[in-house]
């Protein structure tokens, strides 16, 4: 009864069968009372046979209508006329005790319990038949007849005792049915609060969200304001880096390149070779630079979204690295790129990046191949860039994404480190992710996603 969910008519129902069961429980003690107090009162005028006989068949007749028809309320009439056979029972087996008339009005009260103002009918037709038949035959003169234990019991006070009878039997229904009115009422009532508590709880979990979206809504605007500060911030120190940071070591090389012309006569082969490693240094550092300020603009770009032929943007990309080709003997194969709305600077360099990366890392002698490959999926374009270079081991497949990060010396593959770390940034800032598939010796496949909208 407690479930909101409930309908009104559901709830009746399982209060109805609540108060069916329960009544039930109770009338079997009631029942086995009066079956008691029948032997009990056999004692005083020798009436077992009465106590046995008639009991034991009124509690038959009960259990009988009760056991064979489980799903009918009709075993509760019979109940109601056995509690009257109980009556008209005691007032014969005491010899027409006036007092025994007052399990009739028990009876009546009794049947309340089942919230059923109906039942008090059978109880008041057998009250009338039994009182109208004994005293009739009482009066008559037949023996072994008793009703009441007064010398006569004429019409008027049949009359009167019928009808204080009736009166109090329509009381008792009347209490039945207000009893159920008030039960239904209270069932409606219950289930109009559940519904209040509910919408009460869900404005307050309401107000709670709303108070909680304040307060992200006010974090995230200072979280912006202080994401705008460092952007600026970020924004001042790629200025200096690619101003300020650079033009001293301009100079240095400069002045490097000019001590070495002006005074080569003068210093030996070693101090020459200083002179190349610190000119080196140099240009390394200048590099650096360079990466650190791209690598701080990936992924700030302003550009809006527009529509990117991508197979006239890598043909593009690949005319830029032409004379590279040419002394590799590289090729760069590419067929059915799509085009997409995407922003063009980004994705430009993802490419860029992993061509360059392609024709870089090769074997001594070996004649680079490049393929890039585009699978439309439903929400994603997934681009493959594959190269047959040197392979990359399974354990480094994250690392290579790291800052800085070199599996090979500078002597080796030059580079800062940064190119692979740079194209996942930019990736992640067109939405996307990037990983890449390898085995040593093999060549790698480099892929990347890109989103349809």
């Amino acid at each position: 009864m407690n479930n909101p969910h409930e309908q009104p008519g559901d709830l009746a129902d399982i209060f109805h069968l609540e108060i069916k069961e329960k009544s039930d429980r109770l009338m079997n003690y009631f029942l086995a009372g009066y079956f008691l107090l029948g032997i009990i009162f056999a004692f005083f005028y020798e009436t077992w046979l009465i106590a046995f006989g008639v009991g034991g068949l009124s509690l038959l007749a009960f259990y009988s209508a009760k056991i064979l028809l489980p799903g009918s309320s009709l075993y509760q009439y019979v109940l109601s006329v056995v509690l009257g056979v109980f009556m008209a029972q005691f007032i014969y087996q005491m010899h027409g005790l006036f007092e025994m008339h007052f399990f009739a009005f028990i009876g009546s009260a009794v049947l309340i319990i089942y919230q059923k103002w109906k039942l008090q009918i059978p109880i008041l037709i057998l009250v009338f038949i039994h009182h109208a038949f004994f005293s009739y035959l009482q009066n008559s003169g037949f023996h072994n007849v008793y009703f009441t234990q007064l010398d006569y019991f004429d019409l008027q006070a049949f009359i009167i005792h019928i009808f204080l009878t009736a009166v109090i039997f329509f009381i008792c229904g009347l209490w039945a049915y207000r009893l159920k009115r008030f039960n239904e009422i209270f069932i409606v009532q219950t289930i109009q609060m559940a519904e209040l508590q509910k919408d009460a709880q869900l404005s307050n979990e309401r107000k709670q969200h709303a108070d909680e979206l304040r307060k992200l809504n006010t974090t995230l605007v200072l979280q912006a304001k202080e994401l705008a500060f460092s952007n600026s911030e970020l924004q001042q120190f790629a200025y200096v880096a690619s101003h300020d940071l650079q033009e001293p070591l301009r100079t240095i090389t400069s002045f490097l390149n000019l001590l070495e012309k002006k005074y080569n006569d003068h210093i030996d082969d070693k101090g020459k070779q200083y002179i190349q490693f610190a000119v080196d240094g140099a240009h390394r550092m200048r590099q650096i630079i360079i990466d650190l300020l791209e690598f701080s603009r990936a992924g700030n770009a302003e550009d809006k979204r527009e529509e990117v032929n991508v197979q006239q943007l890598v043909k593009e990309i690949r005319q830029s690295f032409q004379k590279q080709l040419q002394e590799q003997g590289a090729q760069i194969l590419y067929d059915n790129l799509p085009v997409m709305q995407t922003v063009k600077g980004p994705i430009r360099q993802v490419f860029q990046n992993l061509i360059a990366n392609g024709l870089k890392y090769q074997k001594p002698g070996n004649m680079p191949v490049i393929t890039l490959t585009c699978k439309e999926e439903e929400k994603q374009w997934v681009f493959s860039v594959k190269d047959n270079g040197i392979g990359i081991k399974k354990v480094d497949f994250d690392t290579i994404f790291i800052i800085f990060r070199r599996l090979h010396s500078k002597e080796e593959y030059a580079g800062t480190g940064m190119g692979l770390c740079i194209t996942k940034k930019v990736v992640e800032y067109l939405g996307g992710e990037i990983w890449v598939e390898s085995e040593e010796g093999t060549g790698s496949i480099f892929n990347f996603t890109v989103p349809r909208t």
